[in-house]
């Protein structure tokens, strides 16, 4: 699903006119909001490792925040990002252009998708409420984060907050992340069939009036993956892992695949600066059948190579300079 997603995400950067196309909002835009409830499930995984057997209470929180333990993740998410701000430096420095320090390591530097990085660093700090919300409640705790969503939305309306604030706040995508710590924790309690279609009609008749030009008051920002998607998604992501949990795709696709879903968040950072720098070059003159492929061609071999050196590095720095560091 990661390979996937991170596929999705750079065929949905490319500036085409297809983007009209309903399957754009049926499924290609789809990717991040996806990405949002791996993320949930694979917090609450590592969450669960570090508790065990917990059920709840202050000593659960506070292995969650063991500084040592947010430390490993934060650093996990800023390693890779460290090489591709340095990159985006060298390239403004080239072009000549003003270099917003700031800019770049607050806001996760330039290109589509930067906001991703700011939003990982805020799960760091907010996932073990979430988390402890749901292990205590599991029946409450999904309503109960659906309205908080709600209600940030409901205050981006009246604070008339700007559209670069808002895109990076984790607050629009809090029901995805605790579904998806929801839906790791209780694997058996299952949603009944009837429920997931009630649940996939209130996304796509939002889908439908919103590609009518219909304006959600509570919902000015990127309308086609604003909260009301989250119904149409969540369903969807449901029967895969019903159907497909236990599979694997067989030779070289599935092999391929498993590679791209490691390097995921490598290749999301390459794409960032290949769109906002325009790397490809003559690529993007070509005509969209062409430029498809190459595109992702390159942002994935880039992306793989990307995190192939930096798992290389880590293991240099973990068998040689850390043990001279003890000698």
């Amino acid at each position: 699903m990661k390979a996937i997603c991170v596929i999705l995400v750079i065929i949905t950067h490319i500036d085409w006119p297809m983007k009209q196309v309903p399957i754009f909002d049926y499924f290609i835009n789809m990717a991040v909001p996806v990405f949002m409830i791996i993320s949930g499930y694979n917090f609450a995984m590592s969450s669960q490792r570090t508790i065990g057997t917990w059920e709840g209470g202050r000593k659960g929180i506070k292995s969650l925040y063991n500084i040592n333990l947010i430390a490993k993740k934060f650093w996990r998410f800023v390693e890779p990002f460290l090489p591709i701000a340095l990159v985006e430096i060298i390239l403004l420095l080239l072009e000549d252009k003003n270099i917003n320090l700031p800019r770049i390591f607050l806001e996760g530097a330039y290109g589509p998708g930067s906001y991703y990085v700011p939003l990982m660093i805020q799960l760091l700090i907010l996932f073990p409420w979430i988390y402890v919300l749901v292990k205590k409640y599991p029946k409450a705790s999904l309503p109960i984060m659906a309205v908080a969503n709600l209600l940030f939305e409901t205050h981006v309306v009246l604070s008339d907050m700007e559209k670069d604030d808002y895109r990076l706040l984790l607050g629009r995508y809090l029901f995805l992340v605790a579904f998806g710590c929801w839906f790791y924790l209780y694997p058996k309690m299952r949603f009944t069939y009837g429920m997931l279609l009630f649940m996939l009609a209130i996304g796509i008749t939002y889908m439908i009036l919103n590609r009518q030009g219909i304006d959600f008051w509570l919902f000015p920002y990127w309308g086609p993956t604003a909260f009301p998607m989250d119904f149409y998604i969540i369903p969807i992501v449901v029967l895969l892992f019903r159907l497909f949990y236990h599979s694997t795709i067989p030779g070289l696709l599935g092999k391929l695949l498993v590679e791209i879903g490691k390097a995921s968040y490598h290749i999301f950072l390459v794409q960032m600066v290949y769109y906002h720098f325009e790397l490809g070059g003559a690529l993007f003159n070509l005509p969209y059948v062409w430029q498809i492929p190459f595109h992702i061609i390159i942002n994935v071999t880039v992306g793989i190579l990307f995190f192939e050196a930096q798992s290389r590095w880590d293991k240099y720095t973990k068998t040689i300079l850390l043990p001279a560091r003890e000698g």
